[in-house]
């Protein structure tokens, strides 16, 4: 039996070479991410949005399709209920540009009060609008991405815009 031991040392010590050893950030290495890291690259006040409680809620477009959506009180972020998967985790269209770190630049002097700073960024961002209202009758507006999703202006202006000076 001892003799397997050089054996078994020499497997464990090229399989540590050739996948790379995990550092104190989970990368190895070979600079190869874990499964956990590549779902969790989300940085910024919306990292840990997956585990903030959550409201579900439906609100009605203009045209009477109705829209479910999830509104994160905390963060103030409403998003398409589409958005988040059965796992829990978010991912659609529109969350990218409050994720992403990329800011919408807006000049200050286009932010003049007769349209929202939300609404100009889905404009910037090539996006429809679409107004919708609530049970009790408030009105939101919402920028719909390609994919469907939907996220409320109020969103992008806090979390996806950066006024230019």
């Amino acid at each position: 039996m001892s003799s397997h031991v050089p054996l078994v040392a020499a497997v464990l010590l090229s399989s540590a070479v050739f996948l790379g050893c995990p550092s104190k950030d989970n990368q190895s290495s070979s600079g190869a991410t874990s499964p956990a890291d590549a779902t969790n690259t989300v940085t910024g006040p919306l990292a840990t949005l997956e585990s903030a409680p959550f409201l579900n809620e439906v609100w009605t477009s203009q045209e009477g399709e109705q829209m479910p959506f999830v509104f994160y009180a905390r963060e103030n972020v409403r998003v398409s209920a589409q958005c988040r998967q059965a796992s829990g985790q978010l991912a659609c269209d529109a969350l990218r540009p409050v994720r992403s770190g990329m800011p919408v630049e807006i000049a200050a002097r286009e932010l003049t009060g007769g349209m929202s700073a939300g609404t100009k960024v889905c404009l910037k961002l090539g996006q429809k609008l679409v107004t919708g209202h609530n049970s009790t009758g408030n009105e939101d507006g919402f920028c719909r991405f390609p994919d469907g999703s939907m996220i409320s202006t109020g969103a992008l202006e806090q979390y996806g815009m950066h006024v230019l000076q």
